[in-house]
């Protein structure tokens, strides 16, 4: 199997060459029937040079592995989906303090039982690799490693990285951490997401991994190997133990046998499957069909999903499920979309002109920032501090991650910043976007970060804006306690009290990891 990344008609996508004749085999299907059902499941497929080369986009990281492939087909063909039984076992990984301002997520799993040869391991290497370039933005959100469990004395620890050094992998000799930085290619490539802090997992004979830029070379794996540890870390909770559920996955299809590791007194991989209720007028709303219970059971195990007492049921690989429209797509995929009959909409309109704040756009961008665009969910930690009118949680959420709607546009630009913390400064950032607080509103904010950072800075944003606005500001010092004392006031006009403008407290900066003065302003438009 080979995978390499391409665009396609605009998006970006994963193309998977995978040798027709052995998962012919595997799966019992003829070379034609494989195309054609993959084709169908969203996963355009041909045949070239002798290879069949297949396009996965970014929302099934699952089929990045032979495995995946063949789960895939095997449920589109009248098959069920496969569960992943984990035992428990005594393994333990304790995660140590400050990581959470460097790299706050880790995950791991272990798999026995394997059968590891030469093509076995390339296959492991590219689907590692893939989902590092895909879901994981190159290392930055997730990383992965793969260890011989045989080479591991338990318990781990997660921890923030000190002087200690290491053999890494393809090396003779132990390097520290820096010098792994600056003179490893691996290190070389991503060492910009470790300069502001350092992870490393330690086993009782030291460091097996320094994520996300290397693993040990001692626990290298290898065609003897037969027992692996897989460990996943990163800065996003729900990606990392995704991404390890689809590998653990990918193990235990190919013949492994799934074993716990307790981490926080909780056990992973977590192999149990989602449970989302049904709604089945809404299904048949947003596609226009008359679809029966029948109907959608055998359209949603075609995808391989369960379905039972008005409940689906989502494997714990198909990270990619992220609220019911999700579902809906692949009833569609399921059904077949040969089967809709096109039809043009019952209701004309006419276009207007929206106001798109294009004068407000200008003038941000005049002054050399970089617009974002942030999540309008959130979640209580993104919030905490903000002064808000009433919250609106979301009532069906899935997600820990997205949980309420924002209340302030001031936190998603502070994690901007921390997101391009590596990039240099000064930094300039805004954000027009709407926020609820009591009722929906329209905003705007900014923040600047630099050592010059200061409230004369941002007040002389706001006066150029002000002439975009028509506005006359006036400013009041106000307490709030995402600022410094004293440095923050509200900004009114026309006596309407419109935001606030100041400069972020020490405190919240280092909350977000962020080490430079920062000023903010947010305006209600």
């Amino acid at each position: 199997m080979e995978i390499s990344l391409q665009k396609k008609r605009g998006v970006q996508v994963a193309v998977v060459a995978v040798d027709p004749g052995m998962i012919g085999k595997r799966s019992g299907l003829s070379k034609d029937k494989i195309i054609d059902m993959l084709t169908r499941m969203g996963a355009p497929t041909e045949e070239k040079e002798g290879q069949l080369v297949v396009e996965v986009t970014p929302n099934r990281p699952d089929l990045f592995s032979t495995e995946g492939i063949l789960r895939a087909l095997s449920c589109y063909n009248g098959g069920t989906a496969p569960t992943h039984k984990v035992k428990k076992a005594d393994y333990r990984m304790s995660i140590g303090k400050g990581v959470e301002a460097i790299r706050p997520f880790v995950r791991c799993g272990v798999v026995k039982g394997l059968k590891i040869d030469g093509e076995t391991i390339q296959n492991l290497m590219q689907m590692q690799e893939k989902l590092h370039d895909t879901v994981g933005r190159r290392r930055k959100k997730v990383a992965i490693g793969i260890h011989d469990l045989k080479e591991i004395k338990f318990p781990l620890e997660y921890v923030v990285g000190t002087d200690e050094t290491f053999v890494p992998l393809d090396c003779d000799e132990e390097m520290g951490m820096d010098d792994v930085l600056d003179e490893h290619p691996k290190g070389v490539a991503y060492s910009a997401l470790a300069r502001h802090g350092k992870v490393v997992i330690k086993d009782r004979d030291g460091i097996i991994s320094f994520p996300p830029i290397i693993n040990s070379e001692r626990t290298r794996v290898t065609e003897k190997t037969k027992d692996v540890l897989l460990d996943v870390t990163g800065s996003s909770k729900e990606a990392v133990e995704g991404v390890l559920n689809i590998i653990a996955a990918s193990f235990a299809d190919a013949g492994g046998t799934l074993y716990s590791v307790e981490m926080g007194g909780k056990d992973y991989p977590d192999m149990e499957w989602k449970k989302m209720k049904y709604d089945e007028a809404e299904t048949n709303r947003v596609l226009g069909l008359e679809l029966g219970k029948k109907e959608i059971k055998a359209a949603l195990e075609k995808m391989g999903y369960g379905f039972r007492d008005g409940y689906v049921f989502v494997p714990p690989y198909r990270m990619d499920i992220i609220s019911f429209i999700d579902i809906i797509e692949d009833v569609a995929i399921g059904h077949g979309y040969e089967k809709f009959t096109p039809e043009l909409p019952q209701l004309p309109t006419i276009g207007a002109l929206a106001d798109a704040g294009e004068g407000i756009h200008a003038a941000m961008c005049g002054m050399g920032f970089l617009e974002a665009k942030n999540y309008v969910l959130t979640n209580e930690r993104m919030l905490e501090g903000t002064k808000d009118k009433g919250r609106v949680r979301i009532a069906n959420s899935t997600s820990e991650e997205f949980g309420l709607v924002r209340t302030s546009l001031i936190p998603g630009l502070l994690s901007t910043c921390q997101t391009n913390k590596t990039k240099g400064l000064p930094q300039k950032f805004y954000e027009l976007g709407g926020v609820w607080n009591g009722r929906e509103a329209r905003r705007l904010g900014f923040v600047l970060i630099g050592n010059r950072a200061n409230f004369s800075v941002a007040q002389s944003v706001l006066q150029t804006l002000a002439k975009e606005l028509w506005m006359k500001p006036e400013l009041k010092a106000v307490p709030d306690e995402r600022f410094i004392p004293g440095r923050c006031y509200s900004v009114s006009a026309g006596g309407r009290e419109l935001g606030l403008i100041g400069e972020i407290a020490p405190q919240v900066l280092e909350k977000h990891g962020l080490e430079y003065p920062l000023v903010a302003c947010e305006l209600e438009l």
